[in-house]
């Protein structure tokens, strides 16, 4: 039980590891510099083009083409799929032809970003955590950025099974989202990421009553070491969560031109699937600020059962080991000696004692 609850645990959790000094400090405001973790993975633009009629897309394009693309075809929705942040000289080109900010460029290539909204004349900023199981609990960038006709992701990795059924209606034509604007796709993107946050406040919650049911049943097969790994997973998805639900509120309620009226009634909505994940992960957080507490009492419990039950052997033996400390004395008249059934005697009265006492501890609910 013990080993199958930790495996549980490590599949959704990564070993804390210390962190080198970041490359935040001492930098030039708006310099676009890569802060992360994911130096390995090449930088690669996707574009996904589509309107009531057509849908086509185009891998691994160069700005250039990005911006052809775009260019040839104004009608159309535009999703620009910016992944693998490293390579900030791409990244400083692609904003320089969508005239991005560069202190929007900073944010995007900082991996370490909390969640974000930025309001500009011509397009919206917006960054929050993608969170999803790959073998263990992982924290994504990711950043949108829409505009008139065209919503560029950003995100560290190439996992994209969170976007993959997005993909798939825009396809396969389902929803109303090939006839509506630029501005529905960005709500989709984010719609798409906290539905994903449900699978996690799930996950949490099986977790969390798997491991009161251990504390409860068995406290023996469980450790404080499996309620703080619980307890960092909660705060860390809460850090992610929380921010996020402040910014959907912010977007529901803006006046910006690229919002229509129809996007924000979605938006609404969209608030209140991220206000019932929050809810559902601080009643968790709650639960396993007390689980300590339960793991605490329920070892002094068993402790206790444990020393009642010594206690009652100890009780039992003393009056034994008293009649035979006294018949162990070496002297020579002892009156008792002499008799020929002194030995049964004695152990007739030891055994006489023993289911006495035994019997009245039954009473007592003592055992």
């Amino acid at each position: 039980m013990k080993s199958k609850l930790k495996s549980t645990f490590q599949q959704f959790t990564k070993p804390i590891q210390f962190q080198k000094k970041s490359k935040v400090q001492n930098l030039v405001p708006g310099e676009v510099t890569y802060v992360g973790d994911n130096d390995h993975i090449s930088t690669e633009i996707d574009i996904l083009s589509y309107n009531t009629d057509d849908c086509k897309t185009s891998t691994n394009l160069s700005v250039s083409e990005i911006k052809a693309t775009v260019d040839a075809a104004p009608e159309s929705i535009h999703w620009i799929s910016f992944t693998g942040l490293k390579d900030v000289k791409q990244l400083t080109e692609l904003g320089n032809v969508f005239k991005i900010h560069p202190l929007v460029l900073e944010d995007i290539a900082n991996t370490k970003q909390r969640p974000k909204l930025d309001e500009f004349k011509d397009y919206v900023f917006f960054t929050l955590k993608m969170i999803y199981h790959n073998t263990s609990l992982v924290k994504e960038h990711f950043a949108l950025i829409v505009g008139d006709n065209y919503v560029i992701s950003f995100q560290e990795n190439r996992y994209d099974d969170v976007l993959k059924f997005l993909r798939e209606r825009i396809f396969l034509k389902k929803g109303r989202i090939r006839d509506a604007g630029s501005d529905y796709l960005f709500y989709a993107i984010i719609d798409a990421i906290v539905d994903n946050y449900y699978n996690i406040a799930e996950t949490i919650e099986l977790q969390t009553e798997a491991l009161e049911d251990v504390i409860l049943n068995h406290t023996e097969n469980t450790s404080p070491q499996d309620i703080q790994i619980l307890k960092r997973q909660i705060l860390s998805v809460r850090k992610s969560v929380a921010p996020t639900k402040e910014l959907i509120n912010r977007l529901h309620q803006t006046d910006h031109k690229l919002f229509k009226l129809k996007t924000k009634r979605f938006l609404n909505d969209l608030y209140d699937h991220i206000l019932q994940v929050t809810e559902n992960i601080d009643i968790y957080r709650d639960i396993v600020w007390g689980l300590m507490d339960m793991y605490m009492s329920s070892t002094s419990n068993n402790m206790n059962q444990v020393m009642k039950v010594l206690t009652i052997m100890s009780t039992i033996f003393i009056p034994l080991t008293f009649i035979v400390g006294v018949y162990g004395m070496n002297f020579t008249y002892m009156p008792e000696l002499d008799l020929k059934s002194a030995y049964y005697i004695v152990w007739t009265i030891m055994i006489v004692i023993a289911l006495v006492l035994v019997i009245y501890f039954k009473r007592k609910k003592w055992f």
